[in-house]
Parts: C-alpha cells; sequence; structure tokens
C-alpha cells in the first residue's frame, strides 16, 4: 500500500520536469571547460595576431621599458613561442615595433603599428621567438625612442 506521503513526493516528481519543460526552462548541465590549443607555432604565429590565435591566453610580459611615459612591454606565449610588442599610454602617431633579429626590418623579422589618433594602446603582430631573441620598441612622434632588452 502506498501511503499519503509517498504519493505526493511521486506526484511532485513527475510534476516539477513538467513544469519546467512546458515553461521553456530546462535545468542544463554546465559543460566541461574546453582546452585552448594555440593556433600556431613559432615561426608559423609570424604576421599573425596574438588575440586571434589564442596566444594571449597564456601570454606574459617578459620585458618592459624602464622609462617614464608609454609602457612598453614585450608580450611572450611560451604555447605559441612567440612574441609581440604592446604600448599603454602611448599618443596618436607613435610607432611600436617587435623584432626578432638585428639589422634592418625584414619580413616575418620585425612587425609595427602607429597608433591611431586618439588612440593610447596598442600591440603588434608576432615574431617568431622560439629560439630566437626578440624585443620592441617605441618610436615617438617627437623622434625618441625607447626598447625592451632581449628575451
Amino acid at each position: 500500500m502506498v501511503g499519503i506521503k509517498t504519493l505526493g513526493r511521486l506526484a511532485v516528481a513527475t510534476a516539477v520536469p513538467l513544469l519546467l519543460a512546458a515553461s521553456g526552462t530546462v535545468p542544463v548541465q554546465a559543460a566541461a571547460p574546453v582546452a585552448v590549443t594555440a593556433q600556431c607555432s613559432g615561426s608559423g604565429c609570424s604576421g599573425r595576431n596574438p588575440v586571434g590565435t589564442g596566444c594571449d591566453r597564456d601570454a606574459r610580459t617578459v620585458r618592459r621599458s624602464a622609462e617614464i611615459g608609454p609602457l612598453i612591454e614585450l608580450r611572450y606565449s611560451a604555447r605559441c613561442r612567440a612574441a609581440w610588442v604592446r604600448v599603454t599610454h602611448g599618443s596618436g602617431g607613435d610607432r611600436i615595433e617587435a623584432r626578432n633579429r638585428s639589422g634592418a626590418c625584414r619580413s616575418r623579422s620585425c612587425y609595427s603599428r602607429t597608433l591611431a589618433p586618439g588612440h593610447s594602446s596598442a600591440y603588434t603582430a608576432m615574431v617568431n621567438d622560439k629560439g630566437i631573441k626578440a624585443w620592441g620598441c617605441l618610436y615617438r612622434r617627437n623622434g625618441n625612442a625607447v626598447c625592451t632588452d632581449g628575451y
């Protein structure tokens, strides 16, 4: 014989899912986080956007300028084995540059970006930093240049 309490519990257990389904509110179990994999590595990252490739997710600042004024940071992703330059507190017309070789700026070894008028921060495309030293520079509109040490 089934008691009144048991029938009540059975009714509630049956009714709740039906009511939630009818209202469009269905309990959903949270999905497990998906591991993010980088879309490039080393020389395959040259010229690519660190945010668009996911390289920014494990990035850290490995070098920064010691000058007073705009902050120049050399950012590095261990997963991507690539580096790029980020500036904050810059001025429109300032140019930042990420390099990984000495000498003239060549394709795939140097990427630059000029801050747009009214903007104070920006970042460059990435350079390969797999077994190669990289560094970054800021070239101010007034002709002054500030660079980070190599990493």
